[in-house]
């Protein structure tokens, strides 16, 4: 057997690193030390236990029992996180039943409430924390996929913009993609279940939409199961715009050229099928748990200054430039929204105002995340 490790979900963690299955098929959970995990990363498919024995004692001397190799195999295999035919087949099995739709709400309960009264009480709530807004139709919208009660404001001052403009026919809802995806973005041609209904995916719109793209569009359903960055925005366009119809994409690349043939692409489709873009995205990550140290006064100023130069060039309509200047930075503090941004660079229009904006604080781990609402009239 020459195993080959799947694509997981690694996390570092006090304990060393956390391995779960993306894409919800393997329920378990392993915990590998530092030195555990390098062994595993090495399980390419190219070797056994006894190849892999041999190449870390030609590559670096070390010597590392074969029973010690076979049992770390064996582990990942009982756990799923191997590429077999019995999780290949579980997996084409996952993706078999989740296409049947409708895609279920996986955070209503935790994040907002599942049922109607419940859920429209939680949006009123947020009028209480909005800052005033233009009182103009938009023509595009960004907003955070941060949880809603860490950033209130910034979700209300969405909420009342959105209230403020005539309902749209389709909705592009761009997230990111926090799964793998095989291509640089996908689609999910399925409606969403909501507190107040099932909204309706346009898959005729989506189907020329993967037409027009060089790579297939519906690549991996499965990494839409519990992705918050269209579930919270397809919540609130049922809210706000009950019978719109929307087209979920993630986006994955942050590569220039990829998103220009998305971006291209999207402008193409608008042509014929028009829609409201809205982007469910969030800014910079610092701190502990992305491993900045700790956050301090220097490193929240940075961040701040960091998102608000990105938001006020996305408003201003500089895109490609606010892109640019991040990505020659190599993105220092993990501004989450370049490749959406970028995807719909083509289709955004108008004066961009930003709305709200804060540095959410996540003190349990020394870390803030940046959550802001930009809107273009």
């Amino acid at each position: 057997m020459k195993p080959k490790l799947r694509t997981l979900d690694v996390q570092p963690s006090p304990e060393g690193y956390l391995l779960r299955d993306p894409y919800g098929v393997s329920d378990q959970v392993l915990v590998l030390s530092p030195e555990a995990m390098y062994l595993a990363s090495l399980l390419d498919g190219t070797r056994d236990a006894a190849d892999l024995q041999a190449f870390l004692l030609k590559s670096s001397g070390s010597v590392v029992p074969r029973e010690t190799l076979e049992e770390l195999i064996q582990t990942l295999d009982r756990a799923g996180f191997l590429e077999t035919e019995a999780t290949q087949k579980k997996l084409a099995e996952a993706e078999r039943a989740f296409l049947k739709g409708p895609r279920p709400m996986a955070l209503a309960g935790v994040s907002y409430p599942g049922e109607e009264a419940g859920f429209r009480a939680f949006l009123k709530a947020f009028e209480a924390f909005a800052p005033k807004v233009p009182a103009a139709p938009l023509r595009a919208l960004l907003l955070p996929h941060l949880e809603p009660r860490r950033v209130p404001e910034v979700y209300g001052a969405a909420f009342q913009a959105m209230a403020g403009t005539p309902a749209p026919e389709r909705v592009l809802v761009l997230g990111v993609a926090h799964r793998p995806i095989a291509a640089p973005a996908a689609a999910l041609a399925l409606p969403f279940e909501t507190p107040l209904g099932r909204l309706e995916a346009d898959v005729e719109a989506l189907t020329a939409l993967d037409a027009l793209l060089g790579f297939e569009l519906f690549n991996t359903p499965l990494a839409f199961r519990e992705e918050h960055s269209v579930e919270f925005p397809a919540v609130f366009v049922k809210a706000f715009w009950p019978n719109a119809r929307i087209l979920p994409l993630i986006v994955a690349s942050e590569d220039e050229a990829a998103l220009g043939e998305l971006a291209e692409a999207l402008a193409l489709l608008r042509r014929d099928r028009p829609f409201f873009p809205l982007l469910a995205v969030d800014l910079s990550h610092v701190g502990g748990r992305f491993g900045h140290g700790g956050i301090e006064p220097g490193l929240k100023a940075r961040a701040e200054a960091t998102d608000r130069g990105y938001l006020e060039a996305l408003a201003g309509g500089d895109f490609l430039g606010a892109y640019r200047r991040l990505a020659e930075e190599q993105n220092p503090t993990y501004i989450d929204a370049l490749g959406a941004a970028l995807a719909a660079s083509r289709v955004i229009e108008g004066e961009g105002r930003i709305l709200a904006y804060r540095l959410s604080p996540e003190v349990e781990t020394l870390s803030a995340v940046g959550a802001g609402t930009v809107g273009w009239y």
